[in-house]
């Protein structure tokens, strides 16, 4: 699987919280844009899980952390996230 390194730029979360849009790369100007989806036929501990990489990725912006963001290659939907 892909992954795209680099400082979160920008989040945008919906309010009903079923979608995150996360700019991610070394500067704003060089961004992956991906997403996190959590549809409602989501089983309980997958939304919860989604929704700690949502909050992992918040943290990531506000305090200037590195992440390490997994994708498929064919899509932006995150499947990880790690901060360093």
């Amino acid at each position: 699987m892909p992954v795209t390194t680099g400082f979160v730029q920008q989040l945008f979360i919906d309010s009903g919280a079923v979608e995150a849009c996360v700019f991610v790369g070394p500067t704003p100007a060089n961004v992956e844009i991906l997403v996190v989806v959590r549809p409602a036929s989501d089983p309980v501990h997958t939304g919860a899980f989604k929704n700690s990489m949502v909050d992992a990725l918040a943290l990531a912006l506000a305090y200037r952390r590195e992440v390490v963001v997994e994708h498929p290659s064919t899509d932006g939907r995150i499947l990880s996230v790690q901060m360093r």
